[in-house]
């Protein structure tokens, strides 16, 4: 389902609806933006009828609504404008957002590289919010960088060689892996 909104308080409660995404932007007329805009009807056709896309007809007003609304009061600074234009995605109506709401920014500058595409990022995040996959989500996990791996496998220590191997570490990532995979 797609919504236009005058304001974040017309959006409608529905206890069938599961996640809402919201598109903000503040209120420049960028390319990315754009690009959500020409494809907010597939979007909303493709994500089901349990979740919501809604875009502001004041998309400065609606995502300073949106972001103090679901991300809390000091949201809406210049430390987040300089996330926009973005997703903020969540699994609770507005009015019934609690601590243990998901409430997830997607930046759409970096969104592109970080799925391998646009068609990737919509279908993704389309299988996200019928329920299908998590595998969105975990593209914004933190990946571990080689120097804290290596960290947690490599000891030194004064001795004889001055370098020793955390066998354990090995096999807990080891086994890590192997269930991921099966």
């Amino acid at each position: 389902m797609g919504y236009a909104l005058n304001e974040l308080a017309n959006l409608p409660v529905d206890d069938n609806v599961h996640f809402y995404i919201f598109v903000v932007n503040g209120q420049y007329r960028e390319p990315l933006y754009q690009m959500m805009q020409q494809n907010f009807m597939e979007i909303a056709r493709s994500i089901g009828s349990n979740a919501v896309i809604a875009v502001g007809t004041e998309p400065k007003e609606f995502t300073t609504q949106v972001a103090r609304t679901i991300l809390g009061k000091g949201n809406s600074d210049s430390s987040f404008l300089k996330l926009l234009p973005a997703l903020i995605i969540t699994n609770a109506h507005p009015e019934k957002l609690t601590a243990e709401s998901v409430r997830l920014v997607v930046p759409l500058h970096d969104a592109e590289s970080r799925f391998g595409g646009w068609s990737q990022f919509f279908t993704m995040l389309s299988a996200y919010v019928r329920g299908e996959s998590d595998e969105f989500v975990k593209r914004f996990e933190a990946k571990e960088s080689l120097v804290e791996a290596a960290n947690k496998v490599l000891s030194v220590k004064p001795g004889m060689f001055g370098v020793s191997l955390n066998i354990n570490e090995l096999v807990e990532r080891w086994n890590k892996r192997s269930a991921l995979k099966g």
